[in-house]
């Protein structure tokens, strides 16, 4: 508030200097007393007299001073008006003085008053000047020897360093290699950066040569992760893939791949691509793609990867009879899923035969695992939407999961933590089997 009178102050007796300047001295002289009284435009005043800019009338009134003196030479008078008189010696029309002060000093004074004083609506661009750009931020913690980079600058430095790294990615400059892998997966992660990825070249220039270094594993695992995590949830880098022969690069890296952690990272990848993208399910899933992902269960790895692929056959099959069966789904939608040919496919191909005889082979190694129990019987009850028949005349099918169910109610009561998780995979299996083969008899 102080500011704001002070500044009323000084441009309203600008304006009466103006003024005075054009009207000249035509007007009559000003007669003080100890009364406050106007002062018309162009009047001209005694010296020693107490001066004022009334702020209700906006008019500029003055009178002589009190016998007491205790007006000071600029004072406030709370809540009403701005008091002031001059010094003696001034001359009333000096433009370059304003109650005695010089305009110059005053216009310090003003500048000097904190901005945190008085409340001010602030415009646009005294707030934008309150921050610093990035720029200058930049160029203040260069010079603090702090280096700040945007993700695309990173991204630019990474891209060097790796052309670097990869052809000396074995033994002692592993570490380095792997750490570029990290950051670049971190980076990946944001969908903004993944198309960033993507649009420098990104796939060429890594991701391709990292899974076809045919005598290194470990990059190869590497590229086909960072692969999967830029597919992930990302329709614009999904297309971008399919259009760089993503596809058939990563068959080519599933079929060829024969350790746990290479498949693993492979399906992850061919997953993210295929999963919701019924452009991808049409070009990938053909039987050559069918025979690729039957082939992996029959592959001496873990059987959390050989999982993986029912999963993933499961998903596939979810997504595509929401999308043809929902009401709420649009002509266009429902057109590119059925396009897709998925549930002529996977007949063609004999999934649900595949399948089922990879459930009755791997039953017994599935006994122990609580979590690859439940996640096979969730998958296999999606996929019995489609191979209900099929799996309903198969004695071996049933075998296999009332050898599950049984063992499950064995060991109940070995974990007290694992008995309620235990009981909820039981009960999914009974439904399973109601749902199959009807109400279980002398086996249950």
């Amino acid at each position: 508030m102080k500011r704001k009178l002070l500044l009323a102050l000084f441009l309203t007796v600008l304006c009466s200097i103006s003024a005075r300047a054009e009207l000249g001295s035509n007007v009559s002289k000003f007669v003080a007393t100890h009364e406050w009284q106007e002062i018309k435009e162009g009047q001209s005043i005694p010296e020693g007299l107490h001066v004022r800019i009334n702020l209700t009338t906006g008019k500029k009134e003055a009178k002589l001073l009190d016998n007491d003196g205790s007006e000071s030479s600029l004072s406030m008078v709370p809540g009403e008006e701005l008091q002031d008189h001059r010094v003696r010696g001034a001359n009333v029309g000096d433009p370059t003085t304003v109650g005695g002060m010089k305009l110059e000093a005053l216009k310090e004074a003003l500048r000097d008053i904190p901005a945190n004083e008085y409340d001010d609506e602030s415009s646009d661009e005294s707030v934008r000047d309150r921050y610093k750009s990035y720029e200058q931020i930049k160029q203040e913690l260069k010079e603090a020897n702090v280096e700040l980079k945007s993700d695309g600058e990173i991204m630019a430095d990474l891209f060097e360093r790796f052309g670097e790294a990869l052809p000396k990615g074995s033994g002692s400059e592993r570490q380095e290699l792997d750490a570029l892998f990290e950051d670049l997966q971190y980076l990946s992660h944001q969908i903004d950066n993944a198309l960033l990825f993507i649009d420098r070249g990104g796939v060429e220039k890594i991701i391709w040569p990292s899974i076809n270094r045919t005598d290194d594993m470990l990059t190869r695992v590497q590229g086909l992760k960072l692969l999967g995590i830029i597919v992930q949830n990302n329709p614009k880098a999904k297309v971008a893939l399919i259009d760089r022969n993503g596809g058939s690069n990563l068959l080519t890296a599933l079929g060829r791949a024969t350790a746990t952690e290479e498949i693993s990272a492979a399906l992850f990848a061919f997953g993210g691509l295929v999963r919701k993208f019924p452009f991808a399910q049409k070009q990938l899933l053909t039987p050559h793609g069918y025979s690729v992902l039957y082939d992996v269960w029959h592959k001496k790895v873990e059987l959390k990867v050989k999982v993986k692929v029912l999963q993933l056959i499961a998903d596939v099959l979810d997504d595509y009879t929401n999308a043809v069966d929902a009401e709420q789904n649009d002509a266009i939608t429902v057109e590119q899923y059925r396009s897709t040919k998925l549930t002529e496919g996977l007949q063609k191909t004999e999934f649900c035969k595949h399948a089922g005889e990879f459930f009755h082979l791997q039953k017994n190694a599935l006994v122990p695992e609580d979590n690859l129990i439940d996640e096979t019987v969730k998958a296999l009850r999606v996929c019995s939407l489609f191979c209900h028949d099929s799996w309903s005349q198969c004695p071996l099918f049933r075998h296999a999961l009332l050898v599950l169910r049984n063992n499950l109610d064995n060991r109940l009561t070995d974990d007290v933590e694992l008995g309620e998780y235990r009981r909820e995979i039981q009960r999914n299996i009974d439904d399973f089997v109601v749902a199959l083969y009807g109400h279980p008899k002398d086996e249950l």
